[in-house]
């Protein structure tokens, strides 16, 4: 029992001592030994033959989780992943630098859409989420500061 609890009560416990927030992915290593928990704790009523159905069906579960996970891959490109942020934030610097402004200074909106942004431009500006779908980004050129709209900035350019 000491192995599944111990761990976690650790990890509580230097988080209270130290003050750092718990992330969410140090979770996950102790999620492992609470399978052991259940082995433990219901050992005597496990029954060996139904063992080996239970490991047939794991392995075949096991085998096809991967070939599903790629043919949604590859079959549906509406995910997150098939985002092109660094296309879409290459686009930005140019319509900017065309329009005489070299460095964004932040970029207002929502998450996704703004926070891909600020990871992909170059000068890496600040990034304000608002819960709003309205992209708004401010750069400072030779005319001064100045904020644009992203779907008015290359409307033109990109769907």
């Amino acid at each position: 029992m000491s192995v599944t609890f111990l761990p976690v009560f650790l990890m509580f416990l230097t988080s209270l001592v130290i003050g750092a927030k718990i992330r969410t992915m140090w979770m996950t290593p102790f999620y492992l030994f609470f399978g052991l928990l259940f082995i433990y704790l219901f050992k005597n009523k496990i029954n060996t033959n139904k063992i080996k159905n239970f490991i047939c069906v794991f392995i075949f579960l096991f085998l096809l989780s991967p070939f599903l996970y790629g043919y949604i891959s590859v079959t549906q490109t509406d995910k997150r992943t098939d985002y092109n942020g660094r296309e879409i934030a290459n686009l930005v610097e140019r319509k900017l630098i065309q329009l005489g402004y070299e460095n964004v200074m932040g970029v207002t909106g929502n998450e996704w859409v703004a926070g891909n942004l600020c990871y992909h431009l170059k000068s890496k500006p600040k990034c304000v989420i608002l819960s709003t779908n309205k992209i708004i980004i401010g750069a400072e050129g030779k005319n001064g500061p100045a904020s644009f709209g992203l779907k008015e900035l290359i409307s033109n350019n990109y769907k």
